[in-house]
């Protein structure tokens, strides 16, 4: 498993206050990965966070540290985080893969619509950073050729000019489509990690209701309702049922 050393110390240095700095924090967090103390370098990475910062680098360190010490499903919570923020790097996905491929239940996902498949893999595939810079890059554009359609000196020009403002405004507007997409991709709560090692779901939110079925941890669930401490989860299979909010955590 990789771990990950970046820019974020310094960010860290501008945004918390600790009795030590945080930059002091994440490099004793990174001496304790490679010294092997993965438990250590949890509770540091845990530290971090818990000052309310967070970053896909800082995630994919986590879940790493939580990896080789045995808590496949805190890993893959934190890869999931981070995959969020970085859905492009390679070494996260695989790390990713390598977790679920350690966990109990595997879950088969029902067919469904190509179109959502491909939607999927289009926001999953960018970053918000870059999906929002192509937007401003295109929003330009789209200005710098209105500006030149109206002061062009010759009709050819303005053409050229018009022509031009249209492309790039129909880009813009596919560019702010997947903005949004990937926008409520990143800021979404509707999807958890089953963190207890073993849950009974519940056909009802309460704990004297009859077992639907039983899950055990890393299994990723989307939530579509709640009632006071219990969620109701779908399972990429269809599955449905209620479980105890306390064992699993949003991504």
């Amino acid at each position: 498993m990789m771990k990950r050393f970046s820019i974020l110390t310094v960010f860290l240095v501008a945004t918390l206050a600790f009795a030590e700095t945080p930059e002091q924090y994440f490099d004793l967090a990174n001496q304790a990965y490679q010294q092997s103390k993965f438990a250590e370098a949890v509770q540091k990475y845990e530290q971090i966070l818990q000052s309310g910062v967070a970053g896909g680098e800082l995630y994919f360190n986590l879940g790493n540290a939580y990896y080789k010490s045995g808590n496949v499903s805190k890993a893959i919570l934190n890869y999931e985080r981070a995959l969020k923020l970085m859905p492009n790097d390679d070494d996260l996905r695989h790390n990713l893969q390598l977790a679920n491929l350690m966990i109990t239940d595997k879950i088969e996902p029902t067919p469904r619509l190509f179109l959502w498949d491909w939607w999927d893999s289009i926001t999953s595939s960018v970053s918000l950073r870059t999906v929002t810079w192509l937007c401003y890059c295109l929003f330009v554009l789209v200005i710098g050729a209105i500006i030149l359609a109206m002061l062009a000196p010759s009709y050819a020009k303005r053409r050229i000019a018009f022509v031009g403002g249209l492309a790039c405004t129909m880009l813009l507007i596919v560019g702010l489509v997947v903005f949004i997409g990937k926008l409520h991709q990143v800021n979404t709560t509707d999807t958890a990690i089953v963190t207890a090692n073993i849950t009974t779901v519940k056909n009802s939110p309460d704990a004297k209701s009859s077992d639907a079925f039983v899950l055990h941890g890393g299994v990723k669930v989307f939530i579509t309702d709640k009632v006071n401490d219990w969620i109701k989860i779908r399972l990429a299979d269809g599955k449905v049922g209620w479980m105890e909010q306390k064992a699993a955590e949003i991504i």
